[in-house]
């Protein structure tokens, strides 16, 4: 993985990267690039700075410091060293590069007319590493589904890196093939990837694959999304990501009326935490999600909490 993200970055950046030992590279999840402070990694075994050919837990001022030139031509090979062509992006505040890893930015913000714009300059980069991890719903998926050829509406829930769009990813693609455990027919599915993460499209390709019968649907809004799916694309099945806005209910309402099951994901730690958003209250008080599927703080993409909202109770 580090290698797919070192030829992103510049040669001062790549060099301390590939300095360090392959135990620690193979375990990283983030990479943190800060002006005027050391190349930061968060990993599986923990969290360090690094140098060249040097590691700590704890800032160390004589680790090598990025500067603004680091910056700047990790940006330039980032985006082909033709920064405008990505501007819709930018306006994201993140990129997404081959391989499927996230780059998000921030730095100085560009306003017009009270509308986020972009970056004057870019001074921090978090670069998420993407790792596909083949059929780690499978125990997840006994919740979902209802018989062989429907599922329960379902959200997905957890707290940022649990594994929710992991966990909807992997659920795309055994969905969409069809499996035996628990019996499931294949059937259409349409992915609405509204940030781009599910399917992680570059240059027009999907980084991941979704599934033999699954249409993607990359940085659509949810409504036009479901919109386009229902019209023209035929889906048994809508997966999309991030529930939580006050125009969720009229969305997910037309779905169910049109006959179309939904899988979807929101921020919670618990079952709790969603009826205190006020959005995604009214969604689950009027029953359109059947089940809630928390997952794990600790361990990404295992199960703390499985909630069937139709009888209240909590599945042992």
């Amino acid at each position: 993985m580090i290698s797919q993200i070192s030829k992103y970055v510049n040669t001062n950046i790549r060099d301390i990267l590939l300095s360090q030992s392959e135990d620690v590279l193979n375990t990283v999840y983030e990479l943190r690039i800060r002006i005027n402070c050391p190349i930061f990694l968060k990993s599986s075994t923990g969290d360090y700075f690094i140098s060249y050919g040097k590691i700590s837990k704890s800032y160390t001022d004589d680790f090598y410091k990025i500067n603004k030139g680091d910056i700047a031509s990790t940006i330039a090979a980032l985006t082909s060293n033709s920064i405008h062509a990505y501007e819709k992006e930018i306006e994201k505040a993140f990129l997404t590069i081959e391989g499927g890893h996230r780059v998000g930015l921030s730095g100085d913000c560009l306003y017009e007319k009270n509308e986020f714009k972009g970056f004057k300059n870019i001074t921090s980069l978090n670069i998420r590493i993407a790792r596909d991890f083949i059929n780690c719903s499978n125990k997840i998926i006994k919740y979902i589904v209802k018989n062989s050829n429907s599922i329960y509406n379902t959200l997905i829930a957890g707290i940022p890196l649990s594994g929710k769009t992991t966990c909807i990813r992997d659920l795309a693609r055994n969905l969409s093939d069809g499996f035996s455990n628990p019996q499931f027919n294949a059937c259409d599915i349409s992915v609405i990837d509204e940030r781009g993460e599910i399917a992680a499209i570059h240059n027009g390709v999907p980084q991941f694959y979704l599934g033999s019968r699954t249409d993607i649907l990359s940085y659509c809004m949810k409504k036009e999304g479901f919109s386009i799916s229902i019209r023209s694309l035929a889906p048994r099945i809508i997966i999309s990501d991030e529930l939580g806005s006050a125009e969720d209910f009229d969305i997910i309402q037309y779905a169910l009326k049109s006959g179309v099951s939904i899988i979807s994901t929101a921020h919670a730690s618990c079952v709790e935490d969603l009826f205190k958003n006020i959005y995604i209250k009214n969604i689950l008080i009027s029953g359109f999600i059947e089940r809630i599927i928390v997952l794990n703080d600790k361990t990404p993409v295992s199960i703390k909490q499985v909630y069937d909202n139709i009888s209240g109770k909590f599945e042992a």
